[in-house]
């Protein structure tokens, strides 16, 4: 009787210390920017190219203006390593969307993930105006209107999962300093809306305690 008693109690500690590390990793990722895109954009969405709109936790992007370039739009956020989540759309016409981390101005673009109907790719910039694919592989986008992403920064490592699969890649460019990070891809092309438009919403980032 006092084993079997000895033994329960044991079980129920072993139970309990399970519990605490299970919330422990759970409580270690820390929300460092979350946007609900549920009201105009603030001033740290500095930069863009095509119209942006901030709405019911939406935020959408299409081409427009003289400059044929699909939309951009940049937001100031400095951080190293991290986990990067948020999902995207692809409406009409729209042929790719992704997310890109950048340097300083002058340094230029770090890493790129682009997500079109037909492939991912992973692109590193080892220095201003050169890429270079680490990951070009082709997928069937699913039949869904949200496509979740995530993106974990760990060292010079990276890894992408997507539609059940996950890919890492390496390369010195991800270890850099991300000063600022941006939404972008194709559209659908020069007529704007009415070609189409990229969508993303969800957008977090967490970081280790």
């Amino acid at each position: 009787m006092i084993q079997s008693r000895l033994i329960s109690s044991l079980l129920l500690l072993s139970f309990c210390l399970m519990l605490e590390v299970q919330n422990a990793s759970v409580s270690a990722a820390e929300t460092i920017l979350e946007e609900s895109f549920q009201t105009p954009l603030s001033k740290d969405w500095f930069w863009g190219l095509g119209t942006w709109i901030s709405k019911e936790g939406v935020l959408r992007g299409y081409e427009s203006g003289p400059r044929r370039h699909g939309p951009v739009k940049l937001h100031r956020f400095e951080f190293v390593d991290c986990v990067v989540t948020y999902e995207f759309r692809l409406e009409r016409g729209a042929q790719a969307a992704g997310m890109i981390f950048n340097g300083s101005q002058e340094r230029g673009h770090l890493v790129h993930v682009l997500v079109t109907r037909k492939e991912i790719r992973i692109l590193a910039h080892a220095r201003k105006g050169e890429s270079t694919d680490l990951l070009r592989e082709k997928i069937t986008l699913p039949e869904r209107d949200w496509h979740p992403v995530k993106i974990v920064f760990q060292g010079s490592e990276m890894k992408v999962d997507f539609n059940g699969k996950t890919w890492t890649v390496k390369h010195p460019a991800i270890r850099e300093t991300k000063q600022n990070f941006g939404f972008g891809g194709n559209s659908g092309g020069a007529a704007g809306e009415k070609a189409g438009a990229i969508e993303f919403r969800k957008l977090k980032i967490q970081a280790d305690k």
